[in-house]
């Protein structure tokens, strides 16, 4: 009984996180992305249903990629 509690929590923690964290990657990626090209690409809306997508996955790697990975990159600079 116990056991699948705690399965049932992971697979509803393994949702909540997909579904937040590709929403926050997707929207600043999109964000991102519209600012560097001066509002020419993505040309996708920013409310899509899925941003796992094969035409959005791009722009949610690119949001992933300046959410963690820049902050990372200037506290590497900054003390290492």
């Amino acid at each position: 009984m116990f056991e699948l509690l705690l399965r049932g929590l992971a697979v509803l923690a393994e949702i909540v996180l997909e579904l937040v964290f590709g929403y926050l990657f997707y929207a600043s990626g999109w964000l991102v992305l519209r600012l560097l090209t001066l509002g020419r690409y993505p040309r996708l809306p920013l409310n899509v249903s899925d941003p796992m997508d094969s035409r959005s996955s791009w722009i949610t790697a690119f949001g992933a990629l300046c959410v963690v990975g820049m902050p990372l990159t200037v506290l590497l600079f900054l003390y290492g």
